[in-house]
């Protein structure tokens, strides 16, 4: 349907162009200028309904597409919440009440870290965050946002979709990018800061790339098209001598 519907603007597109230069280079009579012309508007307008029904269809899938997203998510935070439930009483009923202040905790934080990314103010990145969050797979998303952090609220030198574009591209760029073997996950800590410079935004892999170099280079890639600057922090070893890539991304903002 999409494929039929650009064919058709191309040979409006056509039409209407072979129709003006008739007008401008040949000196045809009134009646076939008149003929033209009629042609021309036909096409032109033939041609902008085409564009505003492609638009309008378009906007319908991305509308299909948000709430796919977001009964996905719902489905996932529905799992998590319910596993904790299972959990507490779990203990509950096998009396160890010891337990509890420690689960109890550890919802009261996870909580907290939802709180933080909904008040993040860019609902396309708050709805990729959470998702990815919960079902990272095999490089789960570990966030690390400042308290009252409100991205819309920033002066920053890019909108919010080239933010989002910029911070969900990176993410992939790691979650593509080949790596070492294992058998359990390892996560992608990924945090926000508000430093005098501007917006800081840190990735750090846990595990292991194969190929580091080609991570650095689509990162800087990534970095050029958005007017941000890519810094790569310094490269720890844990005691397993796994390497830790770690990069930031910094956005200008004004006071």
């Amino acid at each position: 349907m999409m494929n039929k519907m650009r064919i058709m603007q191309g040979i409006s597109a056509i039409v209407a162009t072979s129709c003006a230069m008739l007008l401008i280079v040949l000196n045809v009579p009134l009646l076939w200028r008149i003929v033209t012309v009629i042609i021309l508007i036909a096409s032109l307008s033939f041609g902008a309904n085409l564009y505003i029904r492609e638009r309008i269809a378009q906007e319908r899938r991305l509308i299909r597409a948000a709430h796919s997203s977001a009964l996905d998510l719902m489905h996932h935070q529905r799992h998590d919440w319910m596993n904790d439930l299972q959990l507490l009483y779990g203990y509950v009923r096998l009396k160890k009440y010891d337990k509890l202040p420690v689960c109890v905790e550890t919802i009261k934080a996870r909580m907290t870290e939802e709180s933080r990314i909904s008040k993040l103010g860019v609902p396309e990145l708050v709805m990729f965050i959470m998702h990815h969050r919960t079902s990272g797979g095999t490089m789960p998303l570990q966030v690390s946002i400042p308290d009252s952090l409100e991205l819309n609220r920033l002066a920053l030198a890019v909108n919010e979709h080239q933010l989002t574009d910029v911070v969900i591209q990176a993410v992939q760029t790691f979650r593509f990018a080949p790596k070492v073997e294992i058998e359990h996950s390892n996560p992608l800590h990924l945090a926000f800061a508000r430093e005098p410079e501007g917006l800081v935004i840190r990735y750090q892999y846990e595990g292991k790339l194969l190929r580091p170099g080609e991570v650095a280079e689509q990162l800087k890639r990534i970095a050029s098209e958005r007017n941000v600057r890519l810094e790569q922090l310094s490269v720890k070893q844990d005691e397993t001598c796994d390497v830790k890539e770690a990069y930031q991304l910094v956005v200008p903002c004004s006071a």
